[in-house]
């Protein structure tokens, strides 16, 4: 007989309270449809007498990758075992693939006394385990390990068929990047198959985002407009396919938007899981969908990208920052201004001073109002450049094959190291890949780099129109921008003004700086 847990009542007399769990890996596998789990579930549940008071329904999840306690619906039963009696699957493999959680969902079961029903066991007819039994408790192992040999071999040949898909070109299926949609295609072997094409709706938003990155955009100033303007997520671009409600909650994250940003994906690449474009024997990419943007485009995005990149890395954060860093500096050593505060009197006042520590014993360091400097410099700005019109520079990507032969020398090496244990047409398909790839290696080799340009074109507003647009954030880009700098002298008098101890002026980078940084490229090359 099953024992019974302390948390159910012995005097429990009423009808079983039954909760039905249906699990899909995928959800447009057919023959094991929610609506056909859903339907073998109700009729187990008639069958013992019991009342659904409940469903776990977990789609696109892997029985092989999660276990019970990591399906979002399933464990919020598991975590309230007071509320249910029976627990009824279609079948094993619905509730696990593996011997080790198939033990620990049966140990869950008997330490409770709940009951673990599967519609259609071997030979089709209902199985429900009986943990006071030694014998029940093999039998569970058995038919687990059953199931995880079962998933194995789905495994493998999954993995065979996306092989073979992708080598002629077809998308293998797997979750579907933002952007596009599944679509049939009648391919030039004169065979159809899957495809990934166009989605319009998203991939106008993929296409937004990659010109924001382009004109210069952040990360997190992206993933901030994808938000605000509420554009589809990608978790819920899926869901619309599948025909799925959509999630309320989900939200654009960082993480999203710079993995997508950086994904060949949108070239129609079929690409590995850390991003890396799949080449074929000729070393050229391998395809599985319709391009979105032009490889031009591509080239800026990575451009845009290495600018974004490389700060991230480099330069930490400043905690000092404020309205005028970088274009406020000392009139002695040339330094930044930082912001400071004068807390001695009643009311704290803001003020910008000099704490460079190079500044020289002896030397007084200026300070002056912030209040007072920042309505100086806006007044200066607008007197000054207000009326010109405004420019921006445009960067042009350069030509610099250097990552695509760094990733081509890293196949060849592989390649080449499986040859050696390789035999007979095996060997002489790596062999014919890896000279597909010399080739193409060879190609770009020949290709001579060109370093990224820079153009200045007028814009249709002047720098007065957009200062005053503008709040701190952007005007003090603006000024940089403008290489505008501000000095602060030092005060010849008493309680002289602000807007007689600063002066303004556009002081562009040092030439010789120029020149050294120029001849580094070169040398890189």
């Amino acid at each position: 007989m099953t024992q019974r847990a302390r948390n159910v009542p012995a005097t429990f007399r009423g009808a079983p309270r039954v909760v039905g769990a249906i699990r899909l890996s995928r959800y447009h596998d057919a023959t094991t449809s929610p609506e056909v789990q859903e339907e073998m579930i109700t009729l187990a549940a008639h069958r013992v007498g019991g009342e659904i008071v409940g469903w776990a329904r977990d789609i696109d999840v892997s029985a092989l990758k999660t276990s019970p306690w990591e399906r979002e619906q399933l464990v919020y039963w598991l975590e309230r075992p007071d509320e249910w009696d029976v627990m009824i699957w279609q079948r094993m493999d619905r509730a696990v693939r593996s011997m080790a959680d198939m033990a620990n969902l049966g140990k869950y079961a008997k330490e409770r006394g709940k009951r673990l029903i599967f519609a259609s066991g071997p030979g089709g007819d209902m199985l429900e385990l009986d943990f006071s039994s030694s014998m029940s408790e093999l039998i569970m192992l058995i038919l687990a390990f059953a199931a995880q040999l079962e998933g194995q071999t789905i495994v493998e040949r999954n993995q065979g068929a996306a092989a073979r898909l992708q080598a002629l070109g077809r998308w293998a299926g797997g979750p579907v990047p933002y952007g596009f949609e599944p679509v049939r295609k009648v391919f030039t072997d004169g065979n159809e198959g899957w495809w990934l094409g166009e989605h319009e709706e998203t991939a106008d938003i993929r296409r937004a985002v990659i010109a924001r990155c382009i004109r210069g955009g952040t990360y997190s100033a992206i993933t901030d407009w994808l938000n605000v303007s509420g554009a589809v997520t990608p978790k819920n671009h899926r869901a619309r396919l599948a025909g799925r409600k959509e999630d309320p909650e989900s939200r654009w994250s960082v993480t999203t938007v710079r993995s997508m940003l950086l994904s060949a994906i949108v070239l129609g690449h079929l690409v590995t899981s850390e991003g890396r474009t799949v080449r074929d024997g000729d070393g050229n990419p391998v395809l599985q969908g319709d391009a979105l943007v032009d490889v031009e485009t591509y080239r800026e995005l990575r451009s845009a990208q290495k600018e974004l990149e490389v700060p991230a890395l480099q330069v930490a954060r400043r905690r000092d920052a404020h309205e005028l860093l970088g274009v406020l500096e000392c009139h002695h050593c040339l330094g930044n201004v930082h912001a400071a505060q004068r807390t001695d009197l009643e009311v704290p006042v803001e003020l910008f001073r000099c704490n460079n520590p190079l500044h020289g014993k002896g030397i007084p360091k200026p300070t002056v109002n912030k209040a007072e400097t920042l309505d100086w410099v806006s007044d200066e700005f607008l007197r000054k450049y207000g009326f010109l019109r405004r420019t921006q520079v445009v960067k042009t990507p350069g030509v610099d094959h250097r990552a695509e032969i760094a990733e081509l020398e890293e196949n060849l090496e592989e390649l080449g190291s499986r040859l050696p244990g390789m035999r007979g047409a095996a060997a002489n398909v790596v062999v014919s890949q890896m000279n597909g790839i010399a080739g193409r290696l060879e190609e770009l080799q020949k290709i001579p780099m060109q370093r990224p340009g820079e153009r200045v074109v007028e814009l249709d507003t002047t720098w007065g129109e957009d200062w005053r647009a503008a709040d701190w954030v952007a005007r003090r880009q603006m000024l940089l921008d403008m290489h505008v700098k501000v000095t602060v002298h030092p005060p010849t008098g008493w309680r002289r003004p602000v807007g007689e101890r600063l002066t303004m002026g556009v002081r562009r980078p040092d030439p010789e700086a120029d020149a050294l940084e120029e001849a580094a490229y070169q040398a890189s090359l």
